[in-house]
């Protein structure tokens, strides 16, 4: 199974993507340190947080290890939440 996300670790950038029909971005959105993609459809195609280890609070080992990693999105009345799920693997 391909990996839907990358973190590289020397510049500790997390991508994660959401994109499997591979649609052009069209823009992005800048939330701090969190960059969004977004296709024509308005369709977020993939998100990318810099210096995850310090928004997560997570060591390199785990983002490098990654089970999977989600893009959730939950509307709430008219704001839209971004939620990123990562799944470690249990030793």
């Amino acid at each position: 199974m391909e990996k839907n996300y990358e973190y590289e670790e020397d510049l500790d950038i997390l991508y994660v993507h959401n994109n499997p029909s591979r649609e052009k971005p069209i823009g992005n959105l800048v939330f701090g340190n969190i960059l969004v993609d977004v296709g024509e459809s308005g369709k977020v195609l993939g998100i990318e947080i810099d210096c995850p280890t310090l928004f997560f609070n997570i060591p390199t080992e785990q983002l490098e290890n990654l089970r999977d990693a989600k893009i959730l999105l939950k509307k709430l009345t008219k704001k839209i939440t971004r939620i990123v799920s990562l799944t470690n693997y249990v030793h």
